[in-house]
């Protein structure tokens, strides 16, 4: 399959959010007056749009509120507790002179652009895409469409690099190949669900990869 376009996920995939996601989420279950939830059931909700995961965890009624207070504390301290996956900067350096890259993850762009900046990420890619103030609830499936109507890209040749379900489906929706990554928050279990183009194990096996798919090599995992 000819390649031309990858589109990246941020939390899990890029950048090991998951320390200021944690704090965050803790803060606004606090704030609420609700009992505090372990990390292992917090950690479920790295990686869906913040809207449903907070349905989830407080309910309708609390939705808006609790996605409110959880993103002025994240904006504030949660989006700099982070760092990048290891050998991410130097697989990002080496397939950027290949392909058009850019970011797609359901934070909002505002909070990925700083991040972006802030871990060394910017320079690697063309655009950052993330949630806007007027469609707030916009999901993976219409975040990719977004940019691959935004950015001309073929759908045949564009892949979504995430290590969640909603990466994958998001791709499928849209016709794309994809690639679950297993050092993220989904489990193997999760991502062989639903089907991706390939797994891969580590960042640095990134471009490899992805240079067997361009070359038509049926991978279906890094090192397996």
């Amino acid at each position: 399959m000819p390649i031309s376009g990858l589109l990246f996920d941020l939390d899990g995939t890029l950048l090991e959010t998951e320390p200021g996601i944690l704090a965050s989420f803790r803060h606004t279950l606090q704030t609420l007056g609700l009992p505090p939830r372990s990390d292992a059931q917090l950690r479920t909700h790295i990686g869906p749009p913040l809207k449903t995961s907070w349905g989830e965890l407080v309910g309708a009624e609390l939705t808006d509120r609790a996605t409110e207070i959880y993103r002025q504390f994240y904006d504030a301290k949660g989006k700099f507790m982070a760092r990048p996956y290891g050998g991410m900067l130097e697989a990002l350096a080496q397939l950027s002179t290949s392909y058009r890259l850019f970011i797609a993850t359901s934070k909002r762009k505002v909070f990925a652009l700083d991040m972006a900046e802030h871990f060394g990420l910017r320079p690697y890619f063309a655009e950052v895409y993330g949630l806007l103030p007027e469609n707030l609830a916009e999901d993976k499936a219409a975040l990719i469409a977004r940019i691959l109507l935004e950015q001309s890209l073929n759908p045949q040749e564009t892949l979504m690099i995430g290590d969640r379900l909603y990466d994958l489906t998001g791709a499928k929706a849209n016709g794309l190949g994809s690639i679950g990554v297993l050092w993220g928050y989904g489990s193997r279990g999760e991502l062989q669900a639903h089907h991706p183009t390939a797994l891969c194990e580590r960042p640095a096996d990134l471009p490899s990869i992805i240079s067997d798919l361009a070359l038509g090599a049926k991978a279906v995992s890094s090192r397996d």
